[in-house]
């Protein structure tokens, strides 16, 4: 474990080594600033050392990750940089305790190196070496000499010289570059065209440096490193350097996406910066990276933005609180562009998995403020909003809904219960108990949202209706159909009336009303309500739009309904492509795919291959969703249902009890779903020889499919149906 200050070189000491190991040993090297990042890496590590994607899927990866690491024949080195934040590294399990993602390796010929700044031996536990990597002082000074000297070039001075502005700078690797680059990029300028007082050589650059300094810290040290290269700057006539990077400094801690957050549109309230345009602002960043002040990392891959990141030290030494309101300004100004487009816009999930962690930062901050300006936390507000919404986009629903409970008690608390930007968050928060499966709180929720959208706007305005079709939403998956259906044709009507029949809006509407119609038996009128729908998204949205794809799922689901088994599978093998190349294979909207899909592999008797795949989804569902979110009792049920067509009838058994107790609690004795799962167990029962308890059951089960459904709804129908050969 190399452990130290940041900047102390801990990064380049790992680096050396391991291109020493290179050619003994496997060598893997994992970014750990972020938790995607770290977890990516990992796993990635773990494919490379012989684990499979269904063993990645199945089970605890870092457990996984260890286990093909103890069986790995080859000497390795995993090297974990910038661990920074060790609970990162806890995973599933306890890092402390030997069950995180990083552990002791079982065996000699592997090897684990850890760079971070956190060097408490509580928080690493007893199975690791630390190392601490101290700035080059003392005996070191003439290693940090000849560092400064390779950054500075042979005309800064002798090396005497460079000794003594080590020490000065504390022999610290970062201090020692910026100061080294300070003086090469200073004596590449020609002597007539440098200001007076520019320092050219080791010694003029330590006096500067002294100047009405009588002591200062190793911080203050650095500190005045940077402050005279933006010094230089300024000589150079970039006077704004500073104040750009006081601002740059005033973001998050993560990557920041320059070309969306700092341009002359969103520097237009920036005071002093606001005379920046284009070129300008390029100018200040280029500068501000040639002397290694940030870091301007280029776009990769198809669809990604440009970014920048700054070094911790720089953040800290640059930080200046009275930029934050010029940030949130810059903040709600990209978030509200029409090139930033909408969290729920595929082509814009890029912008703002950036844009995210800077506006809820922000929001947090500003909230926090005493006193609050209004106005700035208004604009946060906003701004946070949406990025709640990309957090919601991307399935991460306990976080989205962290926030927008955060955003909607300040908006409550300044704007007041009745105030257009509050009822959008309570909106949105409702949306996500929804998702989280808390349906009746969502109900609530939506009603009293409804009820103030309804007093203040009318019955027809476009947020009226938005949120007058969740809540039919909410009705239906709370089993009141016909009341979902009732309300969707009211909403279908005025939307009609006011978009067309081809707006988006339109669509989503008559696309749920053909989703209530299936449920209601109506299996054919929906499938061509379906299909109509489906025309109009292909040509308006595309094949891949996250609604296009919705409808497909749903239209698969009606023909294998219907009996074109081998025509659903070919659609649900098409959606899931889609959906795992654009939400990754974890994400609730594949997984609902998934767990769709099993239910045609079943079908055509390919009973093993949807047991394994049942498997799969609830293991991911009960880490995203928890045990008992309505979604992982759906899979539950799928599975049990599996298990009895495999002859496995007492595990059968036992699980759809579990399943049956956990919706009658959750959504009654008589909702759809719990009188599907009353009807699958009193199958079982038949199977079990326990004829009179089933038939108890499936009597008790038709009298509210009948009152529920109607004699003749397919539902009504099959429980007849099990009845009548009950034996």
């Amino acid at each position: 474990m190399l452990c130290g200050l940041g900047g102390s070189g801990k990064t380049a000491i790992a680096l050396e080594l391991a291109w020493k190991r290179r050619d003994r040993a496997q060598v893997w090297w994992v970014d750990a600033r972020q938790s995607s990042t770290l977890e990516a890496g990992l796993r990635a590590v773990a494919r490379q050392a012989g684990a499979s994607e269904e063993e990645l899927r199945a089970g605890d990866a870092a457990d996984v990750l260890w286990s093909c690491l103890a069986r790995y024949e080859r000497p390795w080195l995993l090297v974990v940089d910038n661990a920074d934040d060790p609970a990162l590294l806890d995973g599933p399990g306890k890092l402390s305790e030997g069950t995180g993602w990083i552990r002791l390796p079982a065996a000699s010929r592997g090897s684990v190196l850890v760079t971070t700044r956190d060097s408490t031996s509580q928080t690493w536990g007893g199975a690791c070496d630390l190392h601490p990597v101290l700035p080059l002082t003392g005996e070191g000074i003439p290693d940090a000499a000849r560092i400064l000297r390779d950054h500075a070039g042979e005309t800064a001075g002798p090396f005497e010289d460079a000794q003594h502005l080590a020490g000065r700078l504390g022999g610290l690797p970062l201090a020692l570059r910026l100061a080294g680059t300070y003086l090469a990029d200073a004596n590449d300028v020609p002597a007539p065209y440098r200001e007076p007082d520019t320092s050219v050589d080791f010694r003029s650059y330590q006096a500067a440096l002294d100047r009405g300094l009588e002591h200062v810290d190793r911080g203050s040290v650095i500190d005045q490193t940077w402050a005279m290269s933006l010094k230089l700057l300024e000589q150079r006539g970039l006077p704004l350097a500073q104040p750009l990077l006081r601002l740059i400094a005033t973001f998050a801690d993560a990557p920041l996406s320059y070309t969306l957050l700092l341009t002359p549109r969103t520097l237009a309230g920036a005071g002093e910066l606001a005379q920046l345009d284009g070129r300008g602002v390029w100018s200040l960043l280029t500068a501000l990276a040639g002397l290694g002040l940030v870091d301007l990392q280029p776009a990769t891959g198809s669809g990604a933005l440009p970014v920048l990141r700054v070094h911790p030290l720089v953040r800290d030494a640059s930080l200046d609180h009275t930029a934050l309101g010029t940030a949130v300004q810059a903040m709600h100004t990209a978030a509200s562009a029409q090139e930033t487009g909408i969290p729920e816009d595929p082509n814009y999930w890029e912008h703002w998995a950036l844009l995210q962690p800077h506006a809820l930062d922000l929001f947090h901050r500003v909230a926090g403020s005493e006193p609050p300006d209004q106005t700035i936390t208004d604009a946060a507000a906003t701004a946070a909003n949406l990025a709640a919404r990309q957090l919601r986009v991307k399935g991460l629903y306990r976080q989205a809904r962290t926030e927008f409970e955060a955003i909607l008690a300040h908006r409550r608390v300044v704007l007041g219960d009745t105030h257009p930007d509050t009822l959008t968050t309570w909106h949105n928060l409702a949306g996500v108990l929804s998702d989280l499966g808390e349906v009746e709180q969502a109900r609530t929720e939506f009603e009293v949202v409804l009820a103030h959208l309804r007093d203040t706007l009318g019955d027809t305005h476009p947020h009226t209706l938005t949120t007058w079709h969740e809540l039919a939403g909410v009705l239906s998956d709370l089993g009141k159909v016909e009341k979902a259906r009732t309300e969707y044709e009211a909403i279908l009507a005025h939307l009609r009336d006011t978009l067309g029949d081809t707006h988006p809006n339109t669509l989503t509407t008559r696309h749920e009303l053909a989703r209530v119609l299936s449920d209601l038996g109506k299996v054919e009128k929906a499938r061509t309500e379906f299909e109509v729908v489906l025309a109009h998204q292909r040509d308006i949205l595309g094949d891949t739009h996250p609604n296009t794809l919705t409808t497909r799922h749903n239209l698969a689901g009606v023909l294998s309904d219907l009996g074109e088994v081998e025509q659903a599978r070919t659609e649900y093998e098409a959606i899931l492509a889609h959906l795992r190349d654009t939400l990754g294979d974890t994400h609730p909207n594949t997984l609902t795919t998934r767990n769709q899909f099993v239910r045609v592999l079943r079908d055509l008797g390919e009973v093993e291959q949807a047991r394994t795949e049942l498997e799969v989804v609830l293991a991911h569902r009960r880490v995203i969703l928890g045990d008992t979110h309505p979604n992982t009792l759906t899979t539950r049920h799928n599975l049990a249902v599996v298990l009895s067509d495999l002859g496995e009838v007492e595990q059968a058994r036992g699980e759809l009890e579990v399943v049956l107790a956990h919706r009658r609690v959750i959504l009654g004795d008589t909702h759809p779903n719990t009188l599907t799962t009353r009807h699958v167990l009193a199958v079982v029962l038949g199977d079990l020889g326990e004829v009179e308890q089933a038939r108890s059951e499936l009597e008790a089960v038709l009298a509210h499919r009948r009152v529920i459904l109607g004699d003749a709804h397919p539902h009504t129908l099959a429980v007849r149906h099990t009845l009548a050969n009950l034996r």
